[in-house]
């Protein structure tokens, strides 16, 4: 009974985006977006080293499941019933988590030549290093003791690569290993993994740790850090000291995986490959990314999908510059954001003719379910209004919609031709910030790059 405080469905109104997303807009982006990587690459899904070792952890779980040789104590037994329980497969993922985690900071300290960045949990390993004199100790167990992370059975890798591995078909969301669509995908992940000298060492290792380690009589077995082979732990840094080491024996397998070599996805990896090669200094936004791109060899679908985001982008952007210049002060008349708004080359037209455009667009709201449409749809209603004092007044209406659907109070309200702001004032950019047709949002056009990145190890 102490897993059911894990078991929660995922409820997109109530997320915390309520400080960070005022209009809602969360769910209309970021569906647009995952049409082109297919829920491969996310907010928090962007690593490449993660994403290996999240896989190395999970082809490791389900060998201990399926090994008869691997046997519980008595006293694991009345605790898990079976190494098929969803405890023990939580257990088995904080603990291979947590001793990836020390084995990286060992040898940091060491002067190895490790990257620590994008090490999840490193900065509570390294308070219980120095707490232990460089001897912590690990625990087997999805209590407190064995996490280095608060909840990190959803922050953790395990949680933060669990949507990716669950499309891509590892398993479903209860890390069943045995569905009718996995076996073809472990069977290439084990090939995979065996063809990489380090990660099979590592692996065989790791099972006869475990075995001694799940023989122990307790519920909750435990290991000094400097107990365990130290050759585990050199192999942990040999196989994942670096995204970019990962990427160079890795970037083959995951593109052939995740078809992120293909299609719209391909043709963004395209920009960022040709990009490192002859311009590898270059920086460039989302809206340039997409610029780059050469859509020649596209199908028309795959081609709507970027387009879609550049017609719906420009709309939600200026959207979301009125609702920053009516938040940016606590208290300010109307009239003074009417004039802000000119003062970015904006007036009573902008956003109407933006949301007709998008109306007009019969395929644009096709691809759009639940909240993300409704929300979609209502912000479009924008074009029925002639007047900026509507607009306003629609937008305000819209975000206290939200905000009240979220279970919180709205930022702001209007009263007597004054804006009052009950929130922390939002930064009011400068107008070259901002000029016509930029963009706020992402559509995780930034994390596609943090992982091709890792993917380009091999070019570096």
């Amino acid at each position: 009974m102490f897993l059911r405080k894990f078991l929660t469905e995922f409820d997109e109104s109530l997320s915390g985006e309520s400080y960070i997303d005022p209009l809602g807009m969360l769910v209309i982006w970021s569906a647009y977006g995952q049409r082109i990587f297919r829920n491969r690459v996310n907010s928090v899904s962007n690593d490449v080293r993660n994403y290996t070792l999240n896989l190395f952890n999970h082809y490791l779980v389900r060998r201990l499941i399926k090994d008869a040789q691997v046997q519980l104590s008595k006293d694991l037994v009345a605790l898990y019933e079976t190494k098929d329980s969803l405890a023990f497969r939580y257990a088995c993922l904080l603990y291979l988590e947590n001793l990836f985690v020390f084995s990286m900071l060992q040898h940091e300290y060491q002067g190895q030549g490790v990257e620590t960045v994008g090490v999840l949990g490193i900065s509570n390993a390294r308070l219980r290093w120095s707490e232990s004199s460089g001897n912590p100790t690990l625990a087997f167990t999805v209590e407190k003791p064995g996490q280095l992370l608060v909840r990190q059975l959803s922050l953790g890798v395990s949680g933060r690569y669990k949507t990716p591995m669950i499309e891509l078909g590892f398993f479903d969301k209860y890390y069943h290993y045995q569905l009718p669509t996995s076996a073809s995908v472990w069977q290439v992940a084990e090939t995979f993994i065996g063809q990489h000298e380090s990660l099979s060492q590592l692996a065989e290792l790791l099972v006869e740790h475990l075995k001694t380690l799940l023989s122990q009589s307790s519920r909750q077995p435990m290991i000094a850090f400097q107990d365990i082979p130290a050759e585990i732990s050199a192999l942990y840094v040999k196989g994942f000291a670096s995204p970019q080491i990962v990427g160079s024996y890795a970037r083959k397998y995951w593109l052939s995986v995740t078809d992120l070599d293909r299609d719209a996805a391909g043709c963004l990896l395209d920009v960022l490959d040709k990009t490192a090669k002859n311009e590898p200094q270059a920086t460039f936004s989302p809206q340039e990314f997409m610029r780059r791109t050469n859509r020649t060899n596209l199908s028309l679908e795959e081609r709507t999908k970027l387009e879609h985001i550049e017609e719906l982008e420009p709309f939600l952007a200026d959207a979301m510059l009125l609702f920053t210049l009516l938040t940016h002060k606590k208290s300010q008349s109307l009239e003074a954001v009417m004039k802000r708004w000119s003062d970015f080359d904006r007036d009573e037209t902008t956003l109407p003719l933006r949301a007709q455009r998008l109306r007009d667009n019969a395929g644009l709201l096709v691809v759009l379910g639940g909240s993300a449409r409704l929300r979609l749809e209502a912000l479009l209603g924008l074009a029925d209004a002639s007047t900026l004092l509507e607009q306003i007044r629609i937008l305000v209406d819209y975000h206290a919609r939200v905000m009240h659907g979220r279970g919180q109070q709205p930022w702001l309200n209007l009263i007597d031709g004054d804006v009052r702001v009950h929130a922390r004032p939002m930064a009011c950019p400068a107008e070259a910030e901002w000029p016509q047709g930029a963009w706020y949002h992402s559509y995780y056009l930034p994390q596609f790059q943090s992982l091709v990145q890792g993917y380009q190890g091999s070019m570096a």
